[in-house]
């Protein structure tokens, strides 16, 4: 995706849609709308692993990091814009929590493997997008870059767009 010329507006109703559908594409259940939390039977380890969404937010301050650098888990700032054209794009921001500090890293997109595992990735608009990407699995986690090259990268972008945006169950299921 190249840099608009119109800023996309942000849906709150957009960014609820795509954490409830991540819930169902990942290893997380949806507690309420703002907590995801792994599937694997409610260890202790369990806490450390989940995921706090805040749909409709950027997580810019800096409070908030400090905050969930000190409560040692991740959280994912997740937006749905949309632009007058009627186009739809997802935007996450994630505060990486690790070794007691938090790290964050802004203008993330989804992108989707062959074998429909879900990551996050920078957007190749954002000025300091760096290497990183982050898996989400049974917890958030860094990984090197996941795809083979730029139509690898554009068909997952493409195909995460659709599932995280797909109204109703039956339009994730692949």
């Amino acid at each position: 995706m190249t840099k608009k010329q119109v800023r996309g507006t942000a849906s709150y109703e957009g960014a609820l849609l795509i954490c409830q559908n991540l819930a169902e594409l990942t290893a997380y259940e949806l507690a309420g709308d703002q907590v995801l939390i792994p599937d694997s039977g409610g260890s202790t380890s369990d806490i450390s692993r989940s995921l706090i969404l805040m749909p409709g937010v950027r997580l810019a301050s800096t409070d908030t990091t400090r905050g969930i650098a000190m409560l040692g888990t991740s959280a994912l700032g997740v937006r749905c814009l949309e632009y007058p054209d009627g186009e739809r794009i997802g935007d996450f921001t994630v505060l990486f929590a690790e070794n007691g500090s938090a790290e964050r890293f802004a203008a993330m997109r989804a992108w989707v493997d062959q074998d429909r595992g879900l990551y996050l990735i920078p957007d190749e608009d954002a000025a300091d997008a760096g290497e990183t990407a982050f898996k989400l699995d049974r917890g958030l986690r860094k990984v090197d870059q996941p795809w083979a090259d730029e139509a690898d990268r554009q068909r997952g972008l493409a195909e995460a767009l659709a599932l995280l945006l797909a109204e109703g169950p039956e339009s994730r299921a692949g």
